[in-house]
């Protein structure tokens, strides 16, 4: 299985030097004119990257949290650049969840200096990062682990509330034991368990339910002719017929490597907000195509 590079080498980082004290001075005058407050202590205001960290933190703290999620619906997150108003979202964050997907890696410090008060949380903590591939959130059972870590952080931040997360992780335990029923069973059949991905995010979920990613992109760059042509040759072995990417990235490159291999480009989003239901979605897709 091509493992995935570092996704950062992939990454323009943050904005820099001026455009950097612009968005600063910007800041600066956000603050005065919205009189942050530290008032009150519910719900909790928790800070993530993306969307499928907002779901996992929401299924454990329920009502007794807010989750403000950085990354917008679209947007790439290895060239996302928050405005002022996004950095002004963290004034207020109790917790941060990292994750390490590339533009958090790039403003981590910024993030940081806006509230020096924010405890930030890794929540890749405990798990086994495979080259610096960030996409642990797409693998159940690495899902439960980083589950456990969000409800430690808000029972220690809000333990009057330990009996309420306690109860909430259990539920979703159970409920990602059933989405991995779901996954495996519409798996087991399969004669063929390779796929191709452009950009390889999907190893720690083929890893878990016994499939085999192939990326073309290599690196976070795209492979050069020679490259191309191995890759190539090893669509035809396995009999792929589909090239998966997601819809954040330029897909036309993707497009133009399923029509060298006479398939199709199929778009499945590793970044959806309604998570289960979009793994559920992801693994019809890789099923249909490889049943082909």
């Amino acid at each position: 299985m091509s493992s995935v590079k570092n996704m950062s080498h992939a990454c323009r980082y943050g904005a820099q030097g001026v455009a950097q004290r612009v968005v600063f001075s910007i800041l600066g005058i956000l603050f005065l004119f919205t009189g942050v407050s530290w008032a009150g202590n519910l719900p909790v205001r928790v800070a993530v990257s993306i969307a499928p960290q907002a779901y996992f933190v929401s299924q454990i703290g329920g009502k007794r949290v807010h989750v403000i999620v950085l990354l917008p619906p679209g947007a790439n997150p290895a060239t996302f650049e928050p405005k002022a108003r996004t950095l002004l979202s963290l004034t207020r964050a109790k917790l941060y969840f990292r994750i390490h997907v590339p533009f958090e890696e790039a403003w981590m410090k910024k993030f940081q200096a806006v509230n020096r008060k924010m405890r930030v949380i890794d929540t890749t903590k405990g798990i086994a990062v495979v080259h610096g591939d960030p996409h642990i959130w797409l693998a159940p059972a690495l899902v439960e682990r980083q589950a456990k870590t969000i409800c430690d952080a808000l029972e220690n931040l809000d333990p009057s509330g330990k009996g309420e997360y306690k109860r909430n992780l259990g539920r979703f335990k159970q409920r990602l034991m059933e989405l991995k029923r779901k996954i495996n069973e519409r798996f087991k059949n399969l004669k063929r368990r390779v796929f191709l991905a452009y950009h390889p995010c999907w190893g720690y979920f083929a890893r878990e339910f016994g499939l085999t990613q192939m990326a073309i992109e290599q690196g976070g760059k795209a492979p050069g002719a020679a490259a191309l042509s191995e890759i190539m040759k090893a669509a035809r072995l396995h009999g792929i017929h589909c090239v998966f990417a997601q819809p954040q990235f330029d897909t036309r490159s993707a497009g133009i490597v399923a029509s060298q291999i006479h398939g199709r480009l199929v778009l499945i989003d590793p970044l959806a907000k309604n998570w289960d239901e979009n793994l559920l979605k992801v693994t019809e897709e890789m099923a249909q195509c490889l049943e082909r």
